[in-house]
């Protein structure tokens, strides 16, 4: 039995608003900003993106770009100040939506949570404990900020163990480990990796992997999305996720449940609550490494195509401080959003889509060019692309053969 999203029954759009004449400064401009950065401009809005990298594709589409670090949250606040924006939306990026919050405080701006919750849900650290407290299950883990400290953890946990930093996601500085030697590499890199002096150490938890996004509304779940994922050569970094999710009804009541105690617990803003989370050998959801901005690689448009709710728009709604809607019609697809990855390093030579593929595409971005360099391929992403069925079972085996079916040319 699937789970099909329970917060389906009014007509989608009753009593929306529409952002108009507003100066937005959007906290990123990459590919994963662009829905974002679409939606903006479709309601009649000057948007303004900002970031270090001058080759993103989303400030090609900005009204204008600023080049800047994105992470540093004074100069978000003083571009903010200088641009005088009527909203700031965060990025794709934990360190982006830190920057937004706090430039949002600081301007008396709505839409987003207070400086400190925005960390305290970020920072996998804070975020166990407060989990932890209010009787959520998620993975027995410590904070090591000491190399003597990792040790005596790996005589308090079973083997194997995960090794992260707190602050990072997309995988970064992730290893299991299997020896207390291993633990004590991986700390040490994490280390070098993070911003923060801690390290988190914990349990490796057995289950299906998969991912969540709703809406909140007065710390309540007004949508929820569901998901399943896909890993390709990196088992901490998603190249793809699909809808339905392969997860029971009770399960995804849990999981919502859970959200809305964290709601209520931080007093939440209104808006995006994304998070992922392994179902356990029970049935169970063990919910892991939350955040309250949209997640990359064009996710939210998966959203949009498996349930027809304007997701990008609506993220955007409440980043901008206008009223989160209190229901939505949904309207079903089977949808995929896989990322095109390789498993070797090289020079790109071309990108082979088979048939099979190409017949159900709905959407697709490729940016990987003939000539470019592959530098590290657990990493590498040339392109995104959706695809649909009319028989779930169809898609999952298209979504188990992805990586045959569509592959990258390396020299």
């Amino acid at each position: 039995m699937f789970f099909y999203c329970i917060m389906c029954i009014e007509l989608y759009g009753k009593g929306m608003v529409k952002i108009t004449g507003k100066r937005i400064l959007i906290a990123g401009g990459s590919h994963a900003e662009l829905p974002l950065i679409e939606a903006a401009k479709r309601q009649g809005n000057v948007v303004i993106t900002t970031g270090n990298n001058t080759d993103g594709i989303g400030h090609k589409m900005a009204d204008r770009y600023i080049p800047g670090d994105f992470s540093d949250k004074e100069f978000i606040l003083q571009l903010a100040r200088q641009e005088k924006v009527d909203a700031v939306v965060s990025g794709c990026n934990d360190f982006s939506y830190l920057s937004t919050a706090y430039a949002c405080e600081q301007l008396g701006l709505p839409g987003h949570d207070t400086y400190e919750t925005a960390r305290l849900v970020h920072h996998k650290d804070c975020f166990r404990d407060l989990t932890r407290s209010l009787g959520i299950k998620t993975p027995l883990a410590y904070t090591c900020s000491e190399r003597q400290e990792v040790v005596g953890v790996c005589d308090r946990l079973t083997f194997p163990v995960v090794v992260k930093p707190t602050d990072l996601t997309g995988g970064k500085g992730v290893v299991v480990c299997r020896t207390k030697t291993e633990v004590l590499s991986a700390y040490e890199n994490a280390k070098k990796v993070t911003r923060e002096p801690k390290v988190i150490v914990e349990e490796y938890v057995e289950g299906s992997n998969h991912g969540a996004s709703v809406i909140l509304k007065n710390q309540k779940v007004v949508f929820g999305f569901c998901d399943k994922e896909q890993y390709y050569k990196n088992h901490y970094l998603v190249s793809g996720a699909c809808f339905p999710p392969d997860v029971y009804y009770c399960t995804m009541v849990q999981l919502f449940s859970d959200i809305e105690k964290v709601a209520d617990k931080l007093q939440l803003a209104d808006g995006i609550f994304h998070t992922q989370f392994i179902v356990d050998r029970d049935g169970m959801p063990v919910m892991i490494d939350p955040c309250r901005r949209a997640p990359g690689d064009l996710y939210i448009l998966l959203v949009k195509y498996s349930t027809g709710v304007d997701y990008p728009l609506e993220i955007l709604k409440a980043e901008c401080g206008e009223e989160v809607n209190e229901s939505y019609a949904i309207h079903y697809r089977n949808v995929a959003r896989e990322c095109i990855m390789t498993d070797q390093n090289g020079i790109l030579e071309n990108i082979q889509i088979a048939k099979e593929i190409r017949e159900c595409l709905i959407d697709q971005l490729i940016w990987g060019k003939k000539g470019d360099p592959v530098c590290d391929y657990m990493k590498y992403k040339a392109g995104i692309l959706f695809f649909e069925c009319d028989d779930y079972r169809n898609l999952y085996d298209l979504v188990d053969r992805f990586h045959h079916l569509v592959t990258i040319e390396v020299d």
